[in-house]
């Protein structure tokens, strides 16, 4: 496959962002359980539960915010916007409750699995088709119950130590997360919205060496449980680290049919670049992805990007940065505004008063090139976006 296909390197000046915490093997190993709840009474919440003596972890978080569109949209819509996409409105985004207890990766075979419940408004984003969470809650409100995690995992110490999921999971694919402690920007890039975020199946991961991991697995597809069960997928990645030089390069891919009663064979993948430099971090990141008969009959549909990220790590509670991306729907598939160019810089901070607390300002100005205008209920093809939002883990 060629990476940088068609590519316009001239909406990619300056482009760049920043993530506060290491980037993770995956969303729900590098969020913490109990911050909030073990500062203010020196327990966690397995602990209170009894359940700690099991290797049981309960936690979560709960993101929260507002932002403002310049363009003052009569609808409150800010367009093809992912997750924050409501102006002038105080929104509770992500109320993430999770058990888990994680596998520990020795020298015998263990058993452990996680469990996570969210409610608020990103839930419209993260529901699976089929029957598993997608009719929980009426969709008369912008909010919304998801079920985003539901799985068993297995260590066999084969080789250099064997670990497998099996349930309902989040994906491989991208690199910003569907938990939203994990990224810096309370706002996502147009290619998360267009990223699978759930599977559900079974995924193996095995370290080859110190430097090279290997990810192989078979899913029902993108943000699927059973609907067309019988259309499978495969989802493979690999993932080279080098810790003296501070350099992690990753390849993900998903591939296989949507629908069982016609060809419809999606491919996405995600290529990484993350390079540190001390204090700074820089991300290149490329997608894209096909859909046979995605439009009509004999019409494929396909999409691709890049982003870039630059981030500064201040001191241990602040954090600046920006982000750049471009992204093409050539068929106009993603975003329903025909064949379009979307462009979109974001700049923010990042304070952590608390290790429970995080505060996010932004600011983002979004533009385009499309046939019908996608903002401000397409009146406009740009708008200005200031944000605002705390996480906090409890």
């Amino acid at each position: 496959m060629t990476f940088l296909r068609c590519l316009n390197f001239r909406a990619l000046i300056g482009a760049c962002a920043f993530m506060v915490l290491n980037f993770p093997a995956s969303a729900d190993e590098a969020v913490p359980p109990g911050l909030l709840i073990q500062t203010l009474s020196g327990k966690d919440a397995s602990s209170w539960t009894g359940l700690q003596p099991y290797g049981v972890n309960i936690g979560g978080w709960a993101a929260a915010g507002i932002n403002y569109n310049t363009v003052n949209p009569i609808d409150h819509s800010n367009g093809p916007v992912s997750m924050t996409d409501r102006s002038g409105e105080f929104n509770l985004y992500q109320l993430d409750m999770f058990i888990e207890k994680t596998v520990t990766k020795a020298s015998k075979w263990d058993v452990g699995g996680r469990f996570d419940f969210m409610f608020g408004t990103d839930t419209r984003y993260t529901q699976a088709t089929g029957n598993w969470d997608m009719n929980l809650m009426s969709k008369n409100s912008y909010y919304n119950i998801a079920l985003p995690q539901a799985y068993v995992e297995v260590f066999a110490p084969i080789g250099n130590g064997l670990s497998g999921k099996f349930g309902h999971f989040y994906s491989i694919i991208g690199y910003e997360s569907v938990p939203s402690p994990l990224n810096f920007f309370s706002s996502h890039t147009y290619s998360f919205k267009s990223s699978p975020f759930t599977t559900t199946g079974a995924l193996f991961s095995y370290a080859l060496n110190e430097q090279w991991g290997i990810n192989l697995g078979v899913v029902t597809g993108a943000d699927n449980f059973n609907r067309d069960l019988g259309a499978w997928s495969q989802m493979s990645g690999l993932t080279w680290t080098n810790a003296k030089t501070g350099t992690t390069a990753s390849f993900s891919v998903l591939s296989g049919d949507v629908y069982t009663h016609q060809s419809s064979q999606l491919m996405y993948y995600t290529a990484t670049l993350q390079q540190n430099f001390g204090k700074w971090r820089f991300v290149l990141q490329h997608d894209r992805g096909t859909q046979q008969n995605a439009i009509a009959q004999g019409q494929n549909a396909e999409w691709y990007s890049i982003v870039q990220y630059l981030t500064y790590q201040a001191t241990d509670t602040w954090g600046l940065g920006v982000r750049g991306e471009w992204f093409r729907d050539q068929n106009g598939f993603r975003y329903f505004n025909g064949p379009a160019s979307y462009y979109d810089m974001t700049a923010g901070l990042n304070w952590k008063p608390k290790s429970w607390l995080m505060i996010r300002p932004e600011v983002r100005y979004d533009w385009s090139q499309a046939l019908v205008a996608p903002f401000d209920g397409g009146q406009r093809t740009a708008q200005l976006l200031l944000g605002l939002d705390a996480v906090i883990q409890f």
